[in-house]
């Protein structure tokens, strides 16, 4: 998914365009923010730091991944607003 986004995000030619791309990774990043409270409120004591092999910590490993890689992008996009020419 995430790699999607990253090959179309070279083709907006305006600036409103990034502009809206980025309203909706910061809105999908509020998303994956309520996930991990909700998360980490009904696992995070089923969550022991010395066993990481486990599902929960699979899922959990895999959403911050996602998590990374979407703030990654935002970032980037708030850069490319910002010296936008």
């Amino acid at each position: 998914m995430m790699e999607n986004l990253w090959n179309t995000m070279e083709y907006y030619s305006t600036r409103s365009e990034l502009i809206q791309e980025q309203t909706e990774l910061v809105f999908e990043k509020m998303r994956m923010d309520r996930f991990f409270s909700m998360f980490l409120d009904k696992f995070g004591l089923k969550m022991d730091s010395d066993k990481t092999n486990t599902p929960v910590w699979d899922l959990y490993k895999k959403k911050l991944k996602e998590y990374t890689e979407l703030n990654t992008k935002i970032k980037t996009l708030e850069y490319r607003i910002s010296n936008y020419v």
